[in-house]
């Protein structure tokens, strides 16, 4: 179901005025934690004056980390369900085989080097 925004009608109007005094500094932070929940400075204040928490906005950067993790995470739930369905005797079987482990250690080397990017990018 999808939500509907508050009509302007629905949202009391907003007549009074508080002042607070602040540093460069607490300015620069607010506007940028203001930012980083993609709300303006007024709205941001105002929640957090009134107890609330607002959430932050992941940028596209953490988004497309995010979804490598997820990506890396079905690669491995893959790895370990192959083998899971499998007996002792036909597990041992595969790393028996050359061919077998070939492949095998290619796609762990790729999924190692994802994960190594993963944390390349979160380090920048």
């Amino acid at each position: 179901m999808k939500r509907q925004k508050k009509k302007k009608e629905d949202t009391p109007r907003r007549t009074l005025h508080l002042d607070a005094r602040v540093t460069q500094e607490e300015y620069d932070l607010v506007k940028k934690r203001a930012d980083e929940c993609g709300m303006t400075v007024s709205r941001y204040t105002r929640k957090c004056t009134l107890g609330h928490q607002p959430k932050y906005h992941l940028t596209d950067r953490e988004i497309e980390a995010y979804d490598n993790i997820a990506d890396a995470r079905g690669d491995i739930v893959h790895f370990f369900n192959v083998f899971n369905d499998k007996s002792a005797e036909e597990r041992q079987s595969y790393f028996k085989n050359a061919t077998f482990m070939r492949s095998w250690i290619l796609l762990l080397t790729q999924l190692a080097a994802d994960l190594e990017g993963i944390l390349n990018k979160r380090k920048e």
